[in-house]
Parts: structure tokens; sequence; C-alpha cells
């Protein structure tokens, strides 16, 4: 019984090693941000506590689409922070790393579904980023087109940080940046200066804690993106651009 049982379980990772395959092949693809982007009028939300708590909800779900970041779709759920956050995500960005604590927690498709969400993407358009998009494939078997940033556009985020890898959100403000949009609304981004909102990392919400596990892991170096992105402002001054009271005090100090 024992070695029949052990068959069955190497013939099922087998089947599913093979079929996660195709289903890659068929469903991952490249997403055509600058045209989806052009001429629209573009919010997008991160984690930071400066998007809760404002009463911007309203003004969010107005803008003709909306993107958020890995865990974002479980704050969604409940409606609790409606009023400040909103509910509308046109485009949820996930690093497809499923853990809770530093990952973008569970790739629910049933929530994401419930929440109209019409573009997954992970921005990380290398080896390692089509990896953890092949894992996904391979783990649910899902029949549900999955996005990579383009090529080029992924390039351009990595160019400056060095040998360290960029942030979900980071990911994000930059190819948005990129694009011919009509107006940005950037909210809920502190670079890691103020806390997590209520209910997106509890275990691990001050500022501190958070930067000193990102040192620990050697991945990431929020001081040198947020550098990256004072520039790309400044490289895209003439375009309409808006951010929450946080961050236009963050950057006003640092100027």
């Amino acid at each position: 019984m024992q070695g029949i049982s052990l068959v069955r379980s190497l013939l099922k990772k087998t089947i599913c090693f093979a079929y996660g395959l195709v289903l890659f092949f068929v469903y991952r693809r490249t997403i055509n941000l600058e045209k989806l982007l052009a001429g629209k009028r573009i919010a997008i939300v991160g984690a930071a506590d400066s998007a809760f708590n404002t009463g911007k909800g309203s003004y969010i779900d107005e803008f003709d689409i909306v993107i958020r970041i890995n865990k974002a779709p479980l704050l969604l759920k409940g409606g609790t922070w409606k009023k400040d956050i909103g509910s509308k995500t046109d485009i949820l960005f996930h690093s497809f790393f499923e853990n809770e604590k530093s990952g973008g927690g569970r790739l629910d498709l049933t929530l994401y579904g419930e929440l109209n969400i019409r573009y997954i993407v992970n921005p990380i358009s290398e080896y390692k980023g089509y990896r953890v998009i092949y894992n996904f494939y391979k783990k649910y078997l899902a029949h549900t087109p999955v996005y990579s940033l383009p090529r080029k556009m992924y390039l351009r985020i990595i160019t400056g940080l060095g040998n360290y890898t960029p942030t979900i959100g980071f990911c994000a403000l930059h190819a948005v940046l990129q694009t011919n949009f009509a107006e940005l609304y950037i909210c809920g981004f502190t670079f890691f200066r103020t806390p997590f909102g209520e209910g997106y990392r509890n275990e691990m919400k001050a500022p501190d804690q958070v930067r000193q596990f990102i040192k620990s892991q050697g991945l990431h170096h929020p001081d040198l993106e947020y550098s990256v992105f004072k520039e790309l402002l400044h490289q895209n001054s003439n375009k309409r651009i808006l951010v929450d009271d946080v961050l236009a005090g963050i950057l006003t100090s640092s100027a």
C-alpha cells in the first residue's frame, strides 16, 4: 500500500509539473501598460498608514484605473476601510510569494474575481519572476491569465538599484510613471518611513521593525528606491501627479 501511495504521489507531481508548464505558456502574458494607461486618470494605492483615516475612498474609486499592491485585496474584503482606500481594483501587482510576513499573501482567485480585479501582475520580468508565476500555475492549475511587465520596462525599473531587487510597490510606481497617463494620484507610499496601515502586516507594523527585517534579508533598498522615485517625479514634472499629504511632507523635508 505504501508503494502504491508513493507512485500516486509521484504521478500527481509529474502531472502538475507538466500541466503547470502548459498553463504557463498558454496564460502567462505581457501587459501593455502604456496602452492601458494612456490618457487615463490613475490612482495607485500602497499599504502605508498615510492612505488610512483620510476619507479618500470615494475619490480613489472615481479614477479610471486603480492599482493596488500585494495583500490589498484582503483589506478590501471586509469593506472596513472603504471610506479611506475605496473598493475598486483594476490591477494588482503581486510578488507571488504567498507568505504573510513579507510576501503578498495568498493568491486568492475567488476573492480577486469578487473584487473584479482585471489584471494580476508580477512585475519581475526575469527568471525568478517567471519561476514564481510557473509555481502558481503548478500549484493552482488555474486557467487564469497572469501578466508580466514588458522586459524593457522592467530593465528601466532596476536601473540605478545596483544588485538590489525592487520592491513590488516600487515596480508599480516606476512602471506607471513610464506611461503617458492623464493624471496620477499616489497614496499609501512612504518608503517605510511610517507604519503599515491597520490590518496589513500587524505582526510587523512599526517602520523600524520593517526596515530591520528588510535589511536582514538583503534584497531591497528602500532609501535607494526613494531617491530614484524623487528623480522620476522630477523627470515627469510636466505631468499631473498628486501625492497624499504624508508623502508630500516627506518629499518636502528631504528636498
